[in-house]
């Protein structure tokens, strides 16, 4: 019996595709290895291409894959197939290559045994990145919760960008074959989905007013039994309109949360990046998102020290992530990417973006824990996911995307339970369920936990 691992870069949508090729080498008679150090007959790295640390960690696990499985077959794929694919070809330890639009051949190919050659796929430009990718999953590598990917491609041209150089214009799944699969994740006892695009809020289904059609998704797989919570992934702010927000009111399921990459506070900045708003616009759409959804939560991206940024930006940067309160922010320093518009402007000097990235990470650590201690005293709906490595206790998620660390002395996981927040912990909060009275406070920690 064939073994194999999976080692997978970047974001949900990746995620996703790896959990797609995952069911299919399964369902050709391939184990996933279980243990480490357990030798690997296949190894695949799955890539991302966003910043230069996402080629770095791609090309740094490839040897590192082939050292611990020197007699592995080790395929590549993702967005660093698409624009470095020579460097791939390149690396010795590289047996074969496939484009993310073949990803779906990778389990034929490879369980067929074919020989150590190395192998191109035939996808050679964006001009051929047409059709939804016919991938599909019935698990996820959570027990309680699960991605769904609705949507490929991007439309957008941020100046900052190879995504939209990877993945191709935006292109989208047929609504049957989103419901067949919710169905069936509902059906394996998933109680919540996520669902997953890179540009989420470009979806169409080709019925009626666009504008409504991702909100025609969400009605859809709210109706389906044994979900009990949809998630959207990362959406543009330009995609987010009033059928969307009134969503939010109407679809008791959809959670009170979304991740929109803000990236700058500064509008000389933003107007560089090619982002199609204002800082302005930015903290207008979150403020009526807020007097519209009770509890609703904002999680966010930002790049910091890009080409032209000046302290003064900076300065209005950290000021409009103060206003929009994020309950998380993921700051990144820019990185320049080959191919982009932006790599042709004059950079600032490493020094300077590092400071400015651990600046912004500082006072973003401290608005979040500022955002999460408003909720302290509150009694909010978990959903129970597994046990914390660190210690016995349960870790969680609220509807709004608070994580949750809770005594609880049941299996319980897939159940929504009611939990009490006490006190800050670690990057969530902790809390002690309902239903097992108050307690000994003081016990509630391990005491390597504190």
């Amino acid at each position: 019996m064939m073994k194999f691992t999976i080692k997978t870069f970047g974001c949900k949508v990746n995620q996703y595709e790896s959990q797609a090729i995952r069911e299919s080498l399964q369902a050709g008679g391939a184990r996933e290895i279980e243990k480490p150090g357990e030798p690997a007959d296949l190894v695949i790295v799955n890539t991302c291409t966003v910043t230069r640390d996402a080629d770095r960690s791609a090309r740094y696990w490839i040897r590192r894959l082939k050292r611990e499985n020197p007699d592995s077959r080790l395929a590549v794929t993702g967005c660093l197939v698409e624009r470095d694919r020579a460097i791939l070809e390149g690396m010795k330890e590289v047996d074969f290559i496939f484009k993310n639009q073949e990803k779906q051949r990778i389990a034929d190919f490879l369980i067929a045994g074919t020989s150590k050659t190395k192998f191109v796929g035939m996808v050679s430009d964006r001009a051929e990145h047409k059709g939804f990718l016919p991938l599909s999953v019935s698990m996820s590598d959570s027990k309680t919760r699960a991605t769904v990917k609705i949507q490929d491609g991007c439309n957008n041209a941020c100046s900052y960008c190879k995504v939209v150089l990877a993945r191709g214009p935006s292109r989208s799944r047929s609504l049957g074959d989103i419901l067949d699969e919710v169905r069936r994740l509902a059906d394996n006892g998933y109680k919540e989905i996520v669902l997953a695009g890179v540009q989420l809020g470009s979806y169409r289904d080709g019925i009626g007013d666009h504008s409504n059609s991702l909100v025609r998704v969400i009605e859809k797989c709210s109706k389906i039994q044994g979900i009990v919570r949809i998630r959207l992934s990362s959406i543009e702010l330009t995609d987010i309109r009033d059928p969307l927000i009134r969503s939010f009111r109407d679809i008791p399921k959809l959670c009170p949360h979304l991740h929109i990459p803000i990236q700058s506070g500064s509008n000389s900045v933003l107007k560089n990046m090619n982002r199609r708003y204002s800082a302005e616009d930015c903290v207008k759409l979150i403020e009526k998102m807020r007097s519209k959804i009770p509890d609703f939560c904002l999680t966010t991206d930002v790049i910091v020290g890009f080409p032209g940024e000046s302290e003064d930006d900076f300065g209005e940067s950290l000021k409009a992530l103060e206003t929009l309160r994020p309950l998380k922010s993921h700051v990144f320093p820019y990185s320049p990417r080959e191919g982009t518009r932006a790599v042709l402007l004059r950079g600032l000097p490493g020094r300077v973006v590092r400071d400015r990235a651990n600046r912004m990470i500082r006072r973003m650590d401290c608005v979040s824990r500022e955002v999460r201690k408003a909720f302290i005293g509150k009694t909010v709906e978990v959903l129970v996911e597994h046990r914390n490595p660190r210690s016995r206790y349960r870790e969680g998620r609220t509807a709004n995307g608070l994580r949750v660390f809770f005594d609880f002395p049941k299996e319980g996981q897939g159940c929504i339970i009611p939990v009490i927040l006490r006190e800050l912990f670690e990057d969530g909060i902790a809390g002690t369920w309902q239903n097992s009275g108050e307690g000994d406070r003081d016990g509630f920690f391990m005491e390597s936990d504190r």
